[in-house]
């Protein structure tokens, strides 16, 4: 059944380059789409939707293409408040045809890395090491509250749960420490999660505490990314996760984002008819990061060049600026990086990995660019249910869902500090067992 799924991928792949789509015939370009976001769906989830593979296909197929299957179930004006004429630029259909390309890519590359991932259920965790992640992981996950409470004081408050989301952007958006901050609450919960035990029901509470804050502000993705890392954890950790339970909590909460967003608009209707219309309103509005690529396709079309992989090299090159002298200034104007050159020529309208690999290497870039993340995310399946993998797989699976709806420049310094946390785990864990046994 996996080789019919696979071969109809890749008939429908081709196809779409033998016979391109026209731009004008939104439900036929978003009846592709979708088909083919089924069909990836499908081929990976044999063993489940909370594997890392597929929670990340899920999520790149509803950020992509959720606000063109919206248009075309509800009508143009799906999404009050939101201007779509961009879709009838003459660029949507290639940006279709470039997003199923990369996600079919990467949906293979996964599928190949993943092989036969083992099933063993998982092993238990030592209580000295149970300890050492406890303490370091709560520890990192108050920092990370910390800069967040800061974050809101510093735009207003609690004020802002009013109706405060724009007020909360302009605030913080020359300060890159939010960003640490969700990044340190998310890996300190995987670190309490890993510990389990009393651990385990803190983590889970302060994280509670921040989503119902950041939630109600309006920063929607940012509680969305962290949380599916952690369903991820907690799957693998043997806890299993019934399907009735998705089924039920999925409508509620895209139910639930709806009804956020009206609130935040001049004039909101919550009343109860609104909330029918909710869960497409939240589908359409997450699913706008098929914009960034028909930007980046705008961009090539008038004769800009190809990056060759600066964008995804910014970072370092400008770590490394900054100890030399050589360059340097703050990021907020060094367009090198994706999101400030589109932020510069657009408008915050966020980024994409199939944006960023067009952006550097045309279709081959978006080919490998993707295939690179399915290998990885394959590789992380085929890894031992053991404490340490199974933070790995977390710490790994959230930057990079983090990136389905921004740039690929902060993936490398959030690897890094992640993995650098569970290093210090790992290590002060063995230095204390090896005395302990020298005792």
């Amino acid at each position: 059944m996996r080789e019919f799924l696979v071969f109809a991928l890749l008939c429908i792949t081709c196809a779409l380059f033998i016979q391109p789509l026209g731009n004008d015939d939104l439900p036929v370009l978003a009846a592709v789409y979708g088909i083919t976001w089924a069909l990836c769906v499908a081929v990976l989830a044999r063993r489940g939707f909370y594997r890392p593979s597929t929670a990340y296909i899920i999520l790149f197929g509803l950020f992509h293409g959720g606000l063109l299957i919206s248009i075309a179930l509800g009508g143009p004006d799906v999404l009050p408040g939101y201007d779509s004429s961009w879709l009838s630029g003459g660029y949507t259909a290639g940006a279709v045809r470039l997003t199923i390309t990369g996600m079919v890519a990467c949906t293979l590359a996964a599928t190949v890395a993943a092989g036969s991932a083992p099933t063993r259920p998982p092993v238990a965790v030592s209580p000295l090491a149970g300890g050492i992640s406890a303490a370091t992981g709560l520890s990192v996950e108050l920092a990370g509250l910390g800069i967040f409470a800061s974050a809101v004081a510093q735009a207003g408050g609690l004020g802002l749960l009013s109706g405060g989301y724009t007020e909360f952007l302009q605030a913080n958006e020359s300060d890159g420490s939010l960003g640490y901050g969700t990044l340190l609450i998310g890996v300190g919960t995987i670190l309490a999660i890993i510990a389990g035990g009393p651990a385990r029901v803190a983590g889970w509470i302060g994280f509670s505490c921040y989503a119902a804050v950041a939630f109600l502000i309006g920063t929607r993705g940012a509680v969305l990314f962290p949380l599916l890392a952690l369903l991820v954890v907690e799957h693998r950790r043997g806890r299993r996760i019934r399907p009735q339970w998705t089924l039920i909590g999925v409508p509620c909460l895209l139910a639930l984002i709806g009804l956020v967003r009206a609130t935040r608009l001049p004039g909101g209707d919550t009343r109860i008819s609104s909330l029918w219309s909710a869960p497409l309103e939240a589908v359409a509005e997450m699913g706008c990061a098929l914009r960034p690529v028909t930007v980046v396709l705008d961009w090539h079309s008038w004769g800009d060049s190809f990056l060759h992989g600066m964008t995804l090299v910014a970072v370092p090159m400008r770590f490394i600026e900054g100890v030399t002298g050589w360059h340097g200034g703050p990021p907020s104007t060094d367009d090198r990086l994706l999101n400030v050159e589109i932020t510069d020529r657009v408008g915050p309208i966020g980024a994409s990995p199939i944006a960023e690999g067009y952006h550097n290497a045309g279709l081959l870039g978006v080919v490998a660019l993707l295939a690179v993340i399915g290998l990885v995310l394959g590789g992380l399946e085929r890894r031992p249910r053991t404490p340490l993998a199974d933070a790995r797989v977390g710490i790994v699976l959230l930057p990079l869902l983090i990136q389905t709806r921004n740039s690929f420049a902060p993936v490398p310094v959030q690897l890094g500090i992640g993995l650098l946390l569970l290093w210090l785990v790992w290590a002060v864990s063995r230095a204390v067992s090896a005395r302990v046994g020298r005792r």
